[in-house]
């Protein structure tokens, strides 16, 4: 059994969910699963695929893996792996949430 942390994505879950989720498991490891059951793989691929895009992560494997327990149950796992700038795009994208909040708060606050 492997060390690497699981990300387990639900069908009722959506992608920013997701990438938000997988960004916060990358800070303390260096690669994570997402995994996913056959409802909820659309949105674990659409949320890798925009991590990657933006330069967070790189694909690490790709794989199905098929259980036959009362029934036959098919998983989707993508295993992530951080990039040499995660942590310079994460603590731009935080210092980048935390200036739009306050932009919101003093809009509101002028209302």
């Amino acid at each position: 059994m492997s060390d690497i942390k699981d990300l387990r994505v639900g069908q009722y879950d959506n992608a920013k969910k997701i990438m938000y989720l997988a960004k916060e498991m990358l800070l303390a490891s260096e690669k994570i699963n997402i995994s996913a059951t056959t409802n909820s793989s659309p949105i674990a691929a659409r949320a890798a695929e925009t991590l990657q895009r933006l330069g967070y992560i790189t694909y690490e494997n790709i794989k199905t893996e098929t259980f036959i327990e009362r029934g036959k149950r098919i998983r989707f796992v993508i295993t992530i792996k951080k990039t040499s700038n995660f942590e310079k795009l994460y603590k731009e994208n935080e210092e980048f949430k935390k200036k739009k909040d306050e932009e919101r708060k003093a809009q509101e606050a002028k209302k």
